[in-house]
């Protein structure tokens, strides 16, 4: 328990007290300078195009992966052949290490030498540029985030639908029930507990996600793609900056802490509830 609270408590303590100091010529000087670094924030361009990009990237890869992980785990709950096999095809995204599906989309997306961009100019007849517009790169970020952890949350729906009752549904066909009407009177709210936990672990994991971004647009252009992790990494690692990018992370820290209060307080309710 001491060894617990300890490993989780310094170092958020270190982080405050480097937050409140300035760092010059590489740390060789630092200077108090209290909530200099915080009110510095809001006037920073980066730092507000992160907090824009952060909210966007969270809350729309987050809503996507609910609704691609349980219509996959509908499909993979179904009785037909080769289900076993579809059921581990669909975990292979998932098991790619995140930098690696980076370097290949940036790859693919890629507006002279990519796949995709190759059989766009087939279809369209142009060559969409994906990395150099703000929106298109936004966009790629986003789906290639989906892409790859959509399939571990629909083996998580799965295990869930598996624990239905069938008897529910033969009652709701006997009543008339289609297939829309039983999976909004049925499955999904018997998985609403699933969805909530789910939703928070996700939104949580993503806040401080910076690999993928790293990988696939570096922040670009621009700022555009710009994540609150990946301004902490530039500013502490690649300008020494440590006492803005701990300022950063405590805002980061905040943030993470108001989601996991909400994810926690909805569980509650709808585990309750259900």
């Amino acid at each position: 328990m001491i060894l617990r609270l300890g490993t989780a408590a310094y170092p958020i303590i270190e982080t405050i007290q480097l937050s409140l100091r300035s760092f010059k010529n590489y740390g060789a000087t630092e200077e108090y300078v209290g909530l200099g670094n915080f009110t510095y924030l809001p006037d920073d361009f980066g730092f507000k195009g992160a907090i824009e990009f952060t909210l966007m990237f969270v809350i729309i890869s987050t809503l996507l992966q609910l609704v691609f992980g349980i219509l996959i785990a509908q499909l993979l709950n179904a009785n037909f052949k080769g289900r076993f096999l579809a059921r581990a095809v669909n975990l292979i995204p998932w098991a790619i290490p995140t930098i690696v599906a980076a370097y290949a989309f940036r790859w693919i997306l890629d507006d002279q030498f990519g796949m995709i961009t190759h059989w766009w100019d087939l279809i369209a007849g142009y060559r969409p540029v994906v990395f150099t517009d703000p929106d298109g790169a936004r966009w790629a970020v986003i789906l290639v985030n989906v892409w790859k952890n959509a399939p571990f949350m629909a083996v998580v729906f799965l295990a869930g639908l598996q624990g239905i009752p069938e008897d529910l549904y033969d009652a709701a066909k006997v009543d008339g029930a289609n297939a829309v009407q039983r999976f909004f009177s049925i499955t999904l709210p018997m998985i609403v507990p699933l969805v909530v936990t789910m939703s928070t672990f996700f939104i949580i994991w993503q806040v401080a996600s910076l690999d993928l971004i790293y990988g696939l647009t570096n922040g670009g252009p621009g700022v555009a793609t710009q994540v609150l992790a990946l301004r902490v990494y530039e500013e502490g690692l690649r300008y020494f900056n440590y006492g803005l990018a701990s300022a950063i992370s405590i805002v980061l820290l905040g943030l993470v802490a108001i989601i996991g209060m909400i994810g926690i307080f909805l569980f509650r309710r709808f585990e309750v509830s259900s």
